[in-house]
């Protein structure tokens, strides 16, 4: 009981000290020093004398004498001179021009281009799609689209490797097949005359892209007005894909849920059997 008024005693005292410490501090106003007062003193000083200008002396004037005035001399009398004859004109004979012959201009002969032959081949197949076992025929035709005869043209066709040659004939020209090579040899060809040559091949393989082209080229021994015509190609297409039957897309993608019903089926039957009671 002794000791509660001294812990409240310290108390009070620290929490006086605390707030003390707490209070805003006011500062100390600095004492402001004298003003010192700041008289000026005029200083007088003597005036200083301005030196005036020098005055300019004007010299007197003098005096200019009159010029003197020219007198002219006396008048001479002139005399007239004599009367001149007149010359009377002349008669001049007048120049005659000559006639100048004018050159004329000769014409310079327009070259007339070269009328060039022009050999051209196309070429197609039938049926475009190849079975193995079954025949194609190629039709090329060679035709000259210039304006003079072709002489020596020949005519070339490589069959791929999948092919075999069974027949080939032309309208006109001598064939000869060697392998998988048929060459005709036709000879002149007369400005927009035709050939024709067919070749008859079975098949033997299924063809397949790159090697499914079948290249046929034109030469002959006139100068060509256009080389880009004289190759033609055509490409012999592999049959589509067998779909064998029960394996489509849509069966297979049936499967799960197929699966999936079974089982829910299996399950609920399950749960429905009870076991039997024993008596």
């Amino acid at each position: 009981m002794k000791a509660a008024p001294g812990r409240a005693l310290l108390l009070l005292i620290g929490v006086l000290l605390v707030g003390w410490g707490l209070l805003p501090r006011q500062s100390i106003p600095a004492m402001a020093a004298p003003l010192l007062l700041i008289t000026e003193t005029a200083t007088g000083e003597p005036p200083t004398r301005t030196p005036e200008p020098p005055t300019a002396t004007v010299p007197p004037a003098t005096a200019t004498p009159p010029p003197a005035t020219a007198t002219p001399p006396p008048a001479t009398p002139t005399t007239p001179p004599p009367p001149q004859e007149e010359e009377q004109p002349r008669d001049t004979p007048t120049p005659t021009a000559t006639p100048t012959a004018t050159p004329t201009a000769t014409p310079t002969p327009t070259p007339t281009p070269a009328i060039l032959a022009d050999p051209a081949i196309s070429k197609s197949v039938d049926p475009r799609v190849g079975v193995v076992g079954a025949s194609v025929t190629y039709t090329i035709v060679v035709s000259n689209i210039g304006g003079s005869v072709a002489t020596g043209v020949v005519v070339e066709d490589t069959l791929p490797a999948f092919l075999a040659v069974v027949s080939a004939t032309a309208d006109r020209g001598e064939v000869a097949v060697s392998g998988n090579t048929v060459r005709v040899t036709i000879g002149t060809l007369a400005p927009g005359e035709s050939v024709t040559v067919r070749v008859v091949a079975r098949v033997t393989q299924v063809p397949g892209p790159p090697n499914n082209q079948n290249l046929a080229i034109v030469s002959s021994d006139s100068p060509d007005a256009n080389l880009d015509n004289n190759r033609a190609s055509v490409a012999l297409d592999s049959p589509p894909p067998v779909t064998l039957p029960g394996t489509s897309a849509t069966g297979a993608g049936m499967l799960p849920a197929l699966a999936t019903a079974l089982g829910l089926m299996l399950i609920a039957g399950s749960l429905l059997v009870r076991p039997r009671t024993r008596r």
